[in-house]
């Protein structure tokens, strides 16, 4: 992850884009006293968007009403703002990785323009923000929140679900060997026990990845006994949709949009009760509180169903469930997760030793529409944008490559299909060629084969 892919997981590495230091958070005053904030996105190639909160930051003196937008640009040792102006289209229209931000004519916002948009313009220079709104001049100065649930320790009763040291308590995902930080990859991670009613805390950190778009940029999910999700994503600066960061997935948003900036530690402190179901039929909603980065989102809100991704029945409903925590493909860590559990402690399962998944063994391709396959071939999946090196090989196997990673498995040609399958992915490509493509999907969404402009890598 880097220079290479646009995505970076550490605030120090050296490769990170000069854009990276003016985002964020910066809160002030209006020269007549009004109390005035400003969140800063960065969107990628020096291109950068920026909304005023009358009143100070979300969660910290923003009115809830009124916002303005700004449209910024590098420019020198600093950036210049103008205010954002005429058709624009939701940010979240766009997926994949965006190659020329400055192209598209976007809102962070779902309705432009916003309650309360005035004529702004402003410029950062360092860590302050200079400007004016409606000629009223305000100066601002950078400043980075630490929700006061930070570092906190596991009460006496709970569960250390993940302290840096080990994966116990988890099946999926992995440790970042430098960080000692929990990754959802290569798979999702499942916690092992099964909770019922509980409090639990968990911290995330996002990934910078500025060109990235909607869903793809920094995605996760927090599930709740497998059933409920509270959506994971770089919503920073944005509405705080049902599909933003801190949603009730398919339900109800955030009553603040409490995102922080990529790279900054966060925290979601939940309060759960399960459904409860008797004879067969949901009695009562399943009940959730909660916190992100120390303030209410949502208050004992009464989940009407489970999420639109839960995997559970409606008969297992109201059951104990693990905690998910959602892979796609995204660099996302964690860290500090533990849970207070409002009753009983369930017991760490006893491990069974797994039986040994049959190997894939590779089949020579032996007819003309296999053959044809053989070779390096330029693959594209729309999930997040990324390109690889797919070499289909003549003794059946095939290798799967994108800079710093690989993944080796095997191919076949049948009924029109190419099929490629490895440890963690299946491919299936649809044989009928248009304008020099085929297409196709894998686990998480379409990918695009063609012979053209094959990465070095």
């Amino acid at each position: 992850m880097g220079a290479d892919d646009g995505r970076w997981i550490d605030p120090a590495d050296p490769t990170i884009p000069v854009d990276f230091k003016y985002q964020g958070e910066y809160v002030g005053s209006l020269d007549d006293g009004g109390k005035l904030g400003c969140q800063v996105v960065s969107l990628g190639s020096g291109v950068f968007q920026a909304v005023l909160y009358t009143g100070g930051l979300p969660g910290a003196g923003w009115d809830g009403k009124n916002r303005s937008i700004m449209d910024g640009k590098l420019k020198g040792e600093g950036v210049i703002f103008a205010a954002a102006s005429g058709k624009r289209a939701h940010v979240a229209a766009t997926r994949g990785r965006e190659k020329k931000p400055s192209s598209t004519r976007v809102s962070l916002l779902t309705k432009f323009p916003p309650a309360g948009h005035r004529p702004c313009r402003a410029q950062i220079a360092g860590d302050k923000m200079k400007g004016k709104v409606e000629g009223a001049s305000f100066s601002l100065s950078k400043t980075i929140r630490k929700s006061p649930t930070l570092g906190q320790k596991p009460p006496p009763g709970a569960i250390a679900l993940f302290d840096g040291s080990h994966m116990k308590e988890w099946t999926g995902g992995s440790i970042h060997k430098k960080f000692a930080t929990l990754m959802p990859e290569p798979n999702s991670l499942m916690s092992k026990r099964k909770f019922n009613n509980y409090t639990v805390h968990l911290e995330l950190m996002l990934p910078y990845q500025p060109t990235y778009r909607s869903q793809d940029r920094g995605n996760s999910g927090f599930y709740q006994v497998h059933d409920y999700e509270i959506q994971v994503l770089d919503s920073f600066g944005m509405d705080g949709a049902h599909n933003e960061c801190g949603g009730i997935y398919s339900h109800k948003g955030s009553d603040v949009n409490m995102c922080l900036p990529p790279l900054v530690w966060q925290t979601f402190d939940v309060e759960f009760t399960n459904a409860v179901v008797k004879d067969g039929r949901k009695i009562k909603d399943a009940v959730i509180t909660v916190r992100h980065n120390g303030v209410v989102i949502h208050d004992k809100f009464e989940i009407p169903g489970k999420s639109k991704y839960g995997t559970r029945s409606h008969l297992q409903l109201g059951n104990p469930g693990p905690f998910k925590l959602q892979n796609h493909r995204e660099p996302l860590q964690f860290r500090n997760i533990w849970v207070l559990p409002h009753g009983p402690t369930p017991a760490l399962p006893v491990s069974q030793p797994s039986k040994p998944k049959p190997a894939m063994k590779p089949v020579a391709p032996a007819t003309a529409a296999a053959k044809a396959m053989l070779g390096k071939w330029h693959i594209r999946f729309s999930n997040n944008g990324s390109k690889y090196v797919l070499n289909l090989k003549s003794d059946g196997r095939s290798h799967l490559a994108r800079s710093g990673k690989a993944w080796d498995g095997v191919w076949v040609v049948k009924d029109g299909m190419l099929m490629v399958t490895n440890p963690h992915d299946v491919i299936r490509i649809k044989l009928m060629l248009k304008d020099g493509v085929y297409a196709g999907k894998n686990n998480f969404g379409t990918a695009r084969l063609s012979r053209n402009e094959l990465p070095k890598f």
